[in-house]
């Protein structure tokens, strides 16, 4: 899953909400200012963001396993099974992201800024369908590239869809808290950090990069499924510089997630027969 020296242009002189226009009319410059803008946050901040969310993840966890070695009985629950079970697993990161989504806030109120308004949160308005859209199409694109790469057979992602319980609570976790935290740290906080220091092209190379390690271990570390979220989080970074927008980089991101899920969920009838496609 994890800040300009200028201060902000007077409000009237801020175009509305860039991303209201149609799809067909949106031809953007890149963000104003992006290196410029008035972030109230660096780059140690989001090294801190990181520290809370894996503090708060790892103390989520060993309560969770916990609470299921009491309920299973010893001799049922190896350490290393609950740490794959989405029973565990989700609950526990579930939890910690909503630590990380309070962390965040009290970060920019504690400096006297609004919170959504600082990461530039814009809701598109009335063409959110049509991103949501571009992200089912973002989705369907890269499962078609998927199968012209080697992808390996067996990744570690799959041992948490073992059954339909399973698979339903990764379903509802990867189409709301996750993307939403996500979003909000890639997006929000990292890219425009580094592009104030580094500028806009590397802010969104290095933004997209990480993106793509955090999902490495769930991936093999396999360079090929790694290149493909590489692409995704440039696109998503991309959308965010011309639009200025997180909340559009959202829905982008749930309607890609919730398509992946959509096809296990055709190809396995309903999530019944899993070994059908892990």
């Amino acid at each position: 899953m994890f800040y300009g020296d200028n201060p902000l242009p007077p409000q009237h002189e801020i175009p509305a909400t860039p991303s209201e226009q149609p799809l067909a009319m949106v031809s953007l410059p890149v963000e104003a200012a992006a290196a410029g803008d008035d972030y109230p946050w660096g780059i140690w901040d989001l090294v801190r963001i990181v520290v809370v969310a894996a503090i708060a993840i790892l103390l989520f966890s060993i309560v969770a396993m916990g609470v299921a070695i009491r309920s299973a009985g010893p001799a049922h629950a190896l350490a290393a099974d609950l740490a794959r079970d989405p029973r565990v697993v989700i609950p526990a990161q579930f939890a910690a992201y909503l630590v990380v989504i309070v962390y965040m806030v009290s970060l920019l109120r504690s400096r006297g800024r609004p919170f959504w308004h600082t990461v530039r949160w814009n809701w598109p308005g009335r063409t959110w369908f049509a991103w949501m859209t571009l992200g089912v199409a973002l989705a369907v694109i890269v499962q078609s590239a998927s199968a012209l790469l080697p992808i390996p057979k067996s990744l570690p992602i799959e041992r948490y869809f073992r059954d339909t319980l399973g698979a339903w609570m990764m379903a509802g976790f990867g189409v709301t808290l996750a993307p939403l935290v996500e979003e909000l740290y890639f997006r929000g906080f990292m890219y425009p950090a580094l592009a104030r220091r580094l500028g806009v092209a590397m802010g969104v190379a290095i933004t997209s990069a990480l993106f793509a390690f955090i999902h490495a271990s769930q991936l093999a570390h396999a360079w090929a499924p790694l290149l493909l979220l590489f692409l995704v989080g440039v696109v998503l970074t991309t959308v965010r510089v011309r639009t200025g927008s997180v909340a559009t980089t959202l829905l982008i991101h749930v309607g890609y997630n919730a398509t992946l899920f959509a096809m296990l969920y055709l190809a396995s009838d309903h999530f019944r027969h899993l070994e059908k496609v892990t």
